[in-house]
């Protein structure tokens, strides 16, 4: 219980440094390499083998598309703002995590239509993603598609293939995901460190814009939580409900963090920055509920 605690509460560490560190704004170069080192060890630790395709995969990304185009629909609306509605587009669009995997192991659930699940939201956002970002982004020109079709390519293709190759010649790499826990947690925290730095150093320099707007973005992004895990749990399957509201609910923030940073700015990216905690604080309700149901189990058995 306590380590699934830790690392969402280490998530202001970070995130507060950046806000006392302005200056390291210089380094937001270094965040796409970041991240597509952290995605390399994903796709390392993926197992094909357990992809099954389901209705509810297919429902699943319907909805997660048709959020991020909702949500930022309703947030322009009500707060007439594009950043903060730019923000829960980024929250509501982010595709499965692969970690979604990881916690439903450890609640006894179907890994394999969670892994699916990663699979499906991931590859169907990516190949819309080019259009939906000239769109929230105003700007639909092919040039500025092509762009966002580029980076995609150089974050999901260039890890994947690498990790494919890896794995090919040298089986045993995909148990080194696990071993570099730790250093891929530090690279996570690196990023974490340089967007907030960025984010408050495009706040010294707009003095125009509200220091409020931050407070908004979390706030509407643990809004955007708490509808993601509910409505995945009415779209899945009978026996795979817990499963479709993991798939819906946690989500792949590593992607979405640098597609808002890099086409909408750092403060359209402190949106999908928070949902790491409310999705991690929520997954670590749910292991506590699960360990106590089998403790007061285990008690009733050994009567």
């Amino acid at each position: 219980m306590l380590k699934t605690l830790i690392r969402p509460a280490m998530i202001f560490v970070p995130l507060s440094l950046g806000v006392i560190f302005p200056q390291a704004n210089g380094l937001n170069f270094l965040i796409r390499y970041l991240l597509m080192v952290m995605l390399f060890m994903v796709f390392l630790r993926l197992d094909f083998k357990e992809l099954k395709l389901r209705r509810s995969h297919f429902m699943l990304l319907a909805v997660n598309l048709l959020l991020g185009i909702g949500c930022y629909w309703i947030v322009l609306w009500l707060f007439k703002d594009k950043t903060l509605a730019q923000s829960a587009f980024f929250v509501a669009v982010t595709p499965t995590a692969t970690a979604a995997a990881v916690v439903m192991s450890f609640l006894r659930g179907n890994v394999g239509y969670v892994i699916t699940s990663f699979v499906t939201t991931n590859v169907g956002i990516a190949l819309v993603m080019p259009w939906l970002l000239g769109w929230v982004c105003g700007n639909s020109s092919m040039e500025f598609m092509l762009k966002v079709a580029e980076t995609l390519v150089y974050l999901l293709l260039l890890p994947f293939s690498a990790a494919v190759i890896l794995r090919k010649f040298y089986p045993e790499a995909r148990n080194l995901p696990q071993k570099l826990a730790t250093a891929t947690f530090g690279l996570w925290s690196l990023c974490l460190f340089i967007i907030a730095a960025s984010a408050m150093h495009f706040l010294q320099n707009n003095p125009q814009l509200s220091r409020w707007i931050i407070v908004e973005s979390c706030l509407i992004a643990m809004v955007i939580c708490a509808l993601n895990f509910t409505l995945g749990y009415y779209l899945g399957e009978k026996g795979l409900r817990r499963e479709a509201s993991q798939s819906l609910g946690q989500k792949n923030t590593t992607l979405t963090i640098y597609l808002a940073f890099a086409y909408a700015g750092p403060l359209a990216a402190m949106g999908v920055i928070s949902y790491v905690l409310w999705h991690n604080s929520f997954n670590a309700w749910q292991m506590f509920i699960f360990d106590r149901q089998q403790a007061r189990i285990n008690h009733h058995n050994s009567e």
